[in-house]
């Protein structure tokens, strides 16, 4: 009997990268280093294969090409000579720019926003993150849509056919809006479900990790709590908001929130799609905004996470600056950021340098030597309202509901006693 003809397993396509970036007169060619390194990081992300890059100095950006013909015909040789099939430009680029440049370059391009996308789309695992990255691809998508499909078009004339009709462009936008639609209603309802779950938290602290991406806010966030987070060395690696109790015999327990890193020139619909997964951070009643002491652009990162942070939420926000990774920091350059950021906590957290010396300093800034909590419990257990006037000073009651409800402060090293009353209920007033 004769086999079957085999079908071999087609090939998976190897993006090949060429990146692209500009210096213009309010930045320099070691500026644009820097980012491009970046993002050549990025497309390492994605999966492509970085095979060479260029930088164009320019007084301001060509509105055909971006860099000009003759930058673009330069391009197409290096393209050719590396086997490059996709070429990324680290500013955004307009459609008509992205048609004209394929058209002369012959190979894919994109630009940084869609670079980002694109990385977002592969780590998205959650239902929300995944709704969430789609939402924001649309409405990237959505002014991109220009190729027209004649066939399908009513316009031809005759009985019965005339009138406008609708062309493929027009049909695919009109998708593509009630795509958009359909998940901001969807996003909606994840909404409402977050702000259920903030609301049963039991009125614990809660601090958000913040910072730019791959700064280690994951591997912060299991030496904090022993959370089974993803750390990855590479650029969001984490999308979803993961939430842990952080508990400590000597203090009150409180929430650690870790959620996604910010990068530079974050698109701006990207925030505004993830809106429900950054309420977390808005919300957060101290920032622990997390830095790379040992990268060479850390100050352009902070300033990069605090001017998204300001876009978050007001900037009175209450931030503790952690400088990670000082395990790999020269001993002078460390000295000097000491000296230069003397309210700072420095830390390695791989290593777990440091972390006793940040819980003590966080819980020092939420709540001071002293709490202010609120205990509620049946008004017919007397022993256990007994015990909690015996453990709160400053304290007032009140009757609710049948509770009653016992208002003061305590000591943070006593607080431990009060949540191991039967019945009780402890809320913790900031």
């Amino acid at each position: 009997m004769k086999k079957g003809f085999q079908v071999a397993p087609q090939e998976k396509l190897v993006e090949r990268a060429y990146l692209v970036g500009v210096s213009l007169p309010d930045s320099s060619i070691a500026k644009e280093r820097e980012h491009l390194d970046e993002l050549s990081a990025l497309a390492t992300t994605a999966g492509a294969v970085v095979v060479g890059s260029a930088i164009q100095s320019r007084r301001r950006i060509d509105a055909t090409t971006f860099v000009g013909p003759g930058k673009v015909a330069r391009i197409k040789e290096e393209c050719d000579r590396f086997g490059a099939n996709l070429v990324v430009f680290d500013s955004d680029l307009s459609p008509a720019q992205s048609r004209n440049l394929e058209k002369v370059l012959d190979v894919n391009v994109i630009d940084r926003t869609q670079l980002i996308l694109d990385i977002f789309a592969r780590h998205a695992k959650s239902q929300q993150a995944k709704i969430q990255v789609e939402l924001a691809q649309l409405i990237y998508t959505l002014p991109r849509l220009t190729r027209l499909w004649d066939h399908l078009s009513r316009q031809a004339g005759g009985i019965g056919t005339r009138g406008p009709g609708e062309t493929q462009l027009e049909i695919d936008r009109r998708r593509v809006r009630e795509r958009i639609t359909h998940l901001k209603r969807e996003l909606k309802k994840f909404t409402r479900r977050r702000n259920l779950l903030r609301k049963s938290r039991n009125g614990f602290p809660v601090v958000a990790i913040v910072g730019y991406t791959n700064t280690g806010k994951s591997t912060l966030m299991n030496a904090m709590t022993s959370a089974a987070t993803l750390t990855e060395n590479q650029l969001f690696a984490t999308l979803d908001t993961l939430t842990r109790k952080l508990d400590d015999k000597n203090h009150a327990p409180i929430l650690i929130v870790d959620t996604v890193g910010f990068i530079r020139k974050l698109p701006h619909h990207l925030i505004e799609s993830f809106k429900a997964t950054l309420a977390d951070i808005a919300e957060a009643d101290l920032w622990l905004h997390v830095i790379d002491a040992s990268h060479p652009g850390f100050s352009e990162q902070m300033a990069v996470a605090d001017e998204t942070l300001r876009s978050i939420r007001a900037a009175d926000q209450r931030t503790l600056y952690v400088f990670n990774k000082i395990d790999v920091v020269k001993p002078d350059i460390l000295e000097g950021l000491r000296r230069r950021y003397p309210k700072a906590v420095f830390i390695s957290a791989s290593r777990c340098k440091g972390i006793d010396e940040l819980e003590d300093r966080v819980y020092e800034t939420l709540f001071g030597n002293t709490l202010r909590v609120e205990v509620r419990l049946p008004v017919s257990d007397g022993k256990g309202i007994a015990r909690v006037r015996s453990l709160l000073k400053d304290q007032r009651s009140s009757i609710e509901d049948g509770l009653c409800v016992v208002e003061g402060t305590i000591q943070s090293g006593l607080s431990d006693q009060l949540e191991r009353i039967a019945g009780a209920r402890v809320r913790y007033l900031l």
